[in-house]
């Protein structure tokens, strides 16, 4: 009986003991600020091209060939998750979005609604019930699918018009990117003088941006998306997703409640559509440099998550290797490539040299090209306006032939050894990375309908 009781005693001091060591632990750090990255379209596929073409590749941006992105991956928390709807394995934008900001399934092609059509409250939404600021930048337009699930509800992604005049009157404090005409166009003729009245600071330009020091920004740099990483130094009077970053912290980081910030490279999407890989790695950098801005403001701070994802993924380009004719061999092997097996190309590493100087889209070059007079539309015009954006030669192999444009990209590519699995979105799984107070939240394999949740508990809400 007494063994019994002691027995009893002594189980219940652990547990007592376990009690106050528990009340006693101190509590996980909360998150005053957090900032959403979302590379769009940027599967696992692109994101591991990326990294391995800058340890590959001698790039003037990385003279140590390790890009951001590898670096944050490797001080962070990472996890994977699904992304699929309320009744689809694939989803698009703005059902992704609609899930990971609102917390629920919902379907494609709907904006801040729940698969039955009810209202979710977005986690930026909740944030400005906190007493936080809360801002959107997307490089694309801001009215587009990802930015808008953050802020607006539609029961489709196309009613870009109504999303404009939601997001002028959402409560935020920051908004830039492009997509300037749905805020000027058709119903919205007076949207932005309405917009001032509201106390918006409305800026088009670089310098007009970098002159704003307080208070509420609206930013529209293009009548819809703005330029391609590749192309911006045509283009100096528009600021890069990097500066309209900085400017976001800057203006978003006077409020002592802290703040919410979303932020997307979105036009990584666009060039995985197009199965162009230069332009793809070059969005990449873009994001890689916004990136590097934002953890070295996390690491300063010591009180901002930063979490860097997907919406889903697009493309999924790969290398392959590939066995040769004789005559392909021949001319390889003159060139002094490397062959194994008499007749198989395992792709050099050059090879990537070659993807990252191809910085401008041929999905333009090829409408320029059919413009030109008749007479001049030649396969040797072609090939000379195909190298130009290519930043050297790749043989195409045209033989006078002029292709389509779905061709001229399948020969670029057969050139380059890569193959894609597709020109659109794929249901394949996708890489979550955290970094910060919270970032524990973000292990493991979840759905993306949990990641408003998980911030929320890094935020304390």
């Amino acid at each position: 009986m007494l063994k019994k009781i002691f027995v009893f005693v002594f189980v219940g001091l652990l547990a007592a003991g376990a009690v106050r060591a528990q009340e006693e632990r101190p509590a996980e750090p909360k998150a005053k600020n957090a900032v959403w990255l979302i590379g769009d379209g940027m599967g696992p596929g692109a994101m591991g091209m990326f990294m391995q073409g800058v340890r590959l590749t001698d790039l003037a941006q990385y003279p140590d060939k390790q890009s951001v992105l590898e670096q944050f991956i490797n001080a962070s928390v990472s996890g994977v998750y699904f992304n699929n709807t309320h009744d689809t394995i694939v989803t698009d934008s703005a059902g992704a979005a609609t899930q990971m900001a609102g917390g629920a399934y919902s379907r494609p092609d709907v904006i801040g609604l729940d698969f039955n059509g009810k209202r979710l409250e977005t986690l930026l939404e909740k944030a400005l019930k906190e007493g936080k600021s809360v801002g959107i930048i997307s490089d694309a337009y801001v009215t587009d699918a990802t930015p808008a699930g953050f802020l607006a509800h539609a029961k489709s992604r196309g009613e870009k018009y109504d999303i404009a005049r939601q997001l002028v009157n959402s409560g935020a404090q920051v908004i830039l990117g492009g997509g300037l005409k749905y805020f000027t166009q058709k119903e919205n003729k007076k949207l932005l003088k309405e917009a001032k009245k509201q106390g918006w600071t409305v800026v088009q330009n670089a310098k007009e941006l970098a002159k704003v020091k307080k208070g509420r920004v609206l930013g529209l740099f293009a009548e819809e998306a703005m330029p391609f990483y590749g192309d911006m130094e045509r283009y100096p009077q528009v600021p890069t997703l990097k500066e309209m970053t900085q400017k976001a912290v800057e203006l978003l980081s006077q409020n002592k409640n802290g703040f919410v910030l979303m932020v997307e490279a979105g036009k990584i999407d666009w060039a995985l559509h197009d199965n162009e890989a230069g332009p793809t790695m070059w969005e990449m950098i873009n994001l890689d440099e916004t990136l590097g801005y934002l953890w070295d403001f996390a690491r300063q701070s010591g009180d901002t998550l930063v979490y860097v994802n997907a919406d889903h993924e697009t493309g999924v380009p790969v290398f392959h290797y590939r066995h040769l004719d004789e005559d392909t061999v021949n001319h390889k092997s003159s060139q002094g490539e490397m062959l194994y097996g008499g007749n198989t190309d395992y792709v050099n590493y050059p090879y990537y040299q070659k993807v990252f100087a191809h910085k401008h889209l041929l999905y333009y070059v090829y409408p320029e090209f059919k413009k030109l007079p008749q007479e001049q539309q030649t396969a040797e015009k072609l090939q000379d306006m195909t190298d130009q954006a290519l930043g050297g030669h790749i043989d195409l192999h045209l033989d006078g032939d002029v292709p389509d444009y779905e061709d001229l990209i399948e020969r670029v590519n057969d050139e380059l050894g890569l193959v894609w699995a597709t020109g659109n979105h794929s249901s394949g799984m996708m890489l979550g990375v955290a970094y910060g107070p919270g970032a524990q939240e973000f292990a493991g394999v979840y759905h993306n309908t949990d990641l408003k949740g998980k911030f929320e508990r890094a935020l304390g809400f």
